[in-house]
């Protein structure tokens, strides 16, 4: 009985001891627009997410957090099938929500949607490599899209500015 409790005990504060920081990967859909940046998990499914966009420059950040764990990551400790969300603020004004599912312990894809109705894929990991692999296939996704809309905030910006000054030489 001693032995049963000792492992619950550790199997509880491991993860809250735990933590970690991976690596986010995302883009947006329709515009050429995509991101990378970090997240700091707690490893109970909550972290701090910071993301700056490319071309424009705009930084995120903002929380995510576990809303479902299935009832065989209790008896298995894995993490393929939780689920979650995540809820960022951006310099130009934009709000993104975005839902989040694991498909392992170090792999993580998710959706989102912006406050301008734009659509958000990102993905998650600890893996460097397998990163830089993932934001070579958004580049290449993405590459023939058109600019992402500046919102009134952004277009006060040097990116905007810029921009349309290279717009009106042509």
């Amino acid at each position: 009985m001693k032995k049963i409790i000792l492992i619950l005990v550790i199997a509880l504060i491991v993860p809250v001891l735990s933590a970690c920081t991976a690596q986010v990967a995302g883009k947006y859909d329709d515009y050429n627009e995509m991101f990378s940046g970090t997240i700091d998990l707690d490893m109970q499914g909550n972290g701090y997410i910071e993301v700056v966009s490319e071309p424009s420059g705009i930084e995120c950040k903002g929380k995510g957090w576990l809303t479902h764990i299935p009832a065989s990551s209790f008896f298995t400790g894995r993490c393929k099938g939780q689920q979650g969300q995540a809820k960022l603020r951006c310099s130009d004004g934009r709000v993104i929500n975005g839902e989040w599912t694991c498909k392992s312990c170090t792999t993580i894809y998710g959706s989102a949607i912006s406050s301008k109705e734009e659509n958000v894929t990102f993905y998650i990991t600890p893996k460097k490599k397998k990163i830089e692999k993932i934001k070579q296939q958004y580049k290449m996704d993405i590459e023939n899209n058109p600019p992402l809309p500046p919102t009134k905030k952004r277009k006060m910006s040097k990116y905007y500015k810029s921009t349309n000054a290279l717009m009106e030489l042509f």
